[in-house]
């Protein structure tokens, strides 16, 4: 995964929406464009919602099974049941994107289901260098789906549908749908890219940086040291969460001045950066270059997931309020007037 990834303004991100789709013949086509515009786009919001739990799913069994490769017992029945979860996860993403017009490839679904394969099959005989390569490996797939899926609701959906019955400007275009409402200076469209920035792309780099922090930490207080190798990749991720802690901060303070308090959760952010920073500190004064670790295993896991709950939380309000905006685009497609 690079880090520190670069910081956008979504506000400016696109500068032209794609050609309207020529006008219908009738405003029933027009209608049934929209809505089957409009349904995919819910598809694809539902979609989204679930690659999130599954990257929830997988980080926490990385996390588990390093622990348990490190000979912290504690975690195996909540790793059965996790790895069980997964497998019903894994089957209902299938299943719902057979049945939603393949929106994965066969091709993305096939590396999906053998990065699983890979990780779960005989996980006890794998060394914990494999074992987590082949975890990051995995997420770093779902991350890539999820910044693919958004991609294609960044378009606002009066952008993608034009209709015929509307009279002509005086100019003689059409008077879409879609024109008006850009000279109406279309409401949502600042929110909408903004919150879809920051609830499929830069929050969920962040809490994939803590996962795998939590990941190497609780294995290296497991075993009682941390090697030169598990050192190193450790002192990375931690410098690479700062940097990006600092780019969340400033997001966070742009969607709130932009949204309402419409994503719960976002005025509590600070607080968890609050505890991120202990985290962070614990392990640079407790784990790394340590001979002897005496910090707890599952305190290091328990914090970190604290922390990884809370922020895949407001993820979730946050992809909850993309599906209201668009909503409201169909809302304003059909009052347009």
């Amino acid at each position: 995964m690079a880090n520190p990834f670069r910081q956008t303004t979504y506000s400016t991100m696109i500068a032209h929406d794609p050609p309207i789709i020529a006008p219908q013949e009738h405003p029933h086509d027009a209608a049934l464009s929209l809505c089957n515009l409009f349904r995919r786009r819910q598809d694809i919001c539902n979609l989204l919602y679930q690659v999130v739990q599954i990257i929830q799913a997988v980080q926490r069994h990385r996390g588990m099974s390093m622990a348990l490769l490190g000979g912290n017992k504690l975690f195996y029945e909540r790793f059965i049941q996790l790895q069980q979860q997964l497998e019903r996860r894994l089957t209902m993403l299938q299943v719902f994107v057979a049945n939603t017009g393949e929106l994965l490839s066969a091709r993305e679904q096939q590396n999906l289901h053998s990065a699983w394969v890979s990780i779960s099959r005989n996980w006890q005989k794998d060394s914990v260098i494999d074992n987590y390569a082949l975890h990051c490996h995995l997420i770093e797939q779902l991350l890539s789906l999820l910044a693919t899926l958004s991609k294609q609701l960044e378009i606002s959906l009066p952008a993608l549908v034009s209709a015929p019955a509307f009279g002509s400007d005086g100019e003689g275009e059409p008077l879409t749908p879609d024109r008006k409402l850009t000279r109406a200076t279309f409401p949502n469209r600042s929110r909408y890219l903004e919150v879809l920035h920051f609830s499929t792309r830069l929050m969920p780099e962040v809490v994939e940086q803590v996962g795998r922090i939590r990941a190497l930490s609780t294995y290296a207080a497991a075993i009682g040291h941390c090697d030169n190798h598990h050192d190193g990749k450790l002192r990375y991720v931690v410098q690479c969460a700062k940097i990006n802690n600092e780019k969340l901060r400033h997001q966070t303070q742009r969607l709130q001045a932009l949204l309402n308090g419409e994503i719960a959760g976002l005025g509590q952010l600070k607080s968890y950066e609050i505890k991120l920073m202990f985290l962070l500190d614990m392990i640079e004064q407790d784990v790394l270059g340590k001979n002897r670790i005496t910090a707890d295993s599952n305190g290091l896991f328990t914090l970190a997931t604290d922390i990884m709950d809370f922020y895949l939380q407001v993820i979730n309000k946050g992809l909850q309020l993309i599906v209201l905006l668009n909503t409201e685009d169909l809302e304003a497609w059909l009052g347009a007037s």
